[in-house]
């Protein structure tokens, strides 16, 4: 089987891994959608471990996935469902050599905290999106704190804020 993130990597579509787009797309089993988990719990993953190297390619990839993300449900779907994947994995050591979100004031750490409350247009704590899926991201936020980080918990906390 190819590497699905290697072969995403060569013709620069790592956004389009992230997102199961294309020929990217790994459906459930139980449902017909996506499966982030298993694009990098396998691709990744074995991307990893060929090469010492390959962690800091992974690392600048899912941080240029972060920048693109746009003010939709689609994407807060992938941004959710990446961020847990990426921390179930991370918790159980499968992604060798990934330095990302290793403190709160890491760029991806601030583009995950940008996304929810940036106070520009491309507030997506400003739109209705924020109020139809709060419940999904704080089920996303608890999950990925009792993997080990808080970054979307308490940026959450911060929005109800206020």
């Amino acid at each position: 089987m190819n590497n699905l993130f290697a072969a995403a990597l060569k013709t620069n579509e790592t956004n389009s891994f992230f997102r199961g787009e294309k020929n990217y797309f790994v459906r459930t089993t139980d449902f017909d959608q996506h499966n982030h988990g298993a694009n990098l719990g396998g691709h990744v993953e074995s991307f990893l471990k060929a090469s010492n190297d390959n962690a800091e390619v992974f690392d600048d990839a899912f941080i240029k996935f972060l920048e693109s993300l746009e003010v939709t449900k689609e994407d807060l779907t992938h941004f959710m469902a990446n961020l847990s994947a990426f921390f179930a994995l991370k918790n159980r050591d499968r992604l060798e050599g990934s330095t990302l979100f290793r403190s709160p004031g890491s760029n991806e750490s601030k583009l995950v905290k940008s996304y929810l409350t940036n106070i520009s247009n491309t507030n997506i704590s400003n739109t209705n999106i924020y109020l139809t899926e709060k419940d999904r991201l704080y089920i996303h936020a608890n999950f990925i704190s009792k993997n080990g980080n808080d970054i979307l918990l308490n940026t959450l906390k911060e929005i109800d804020k206020g």
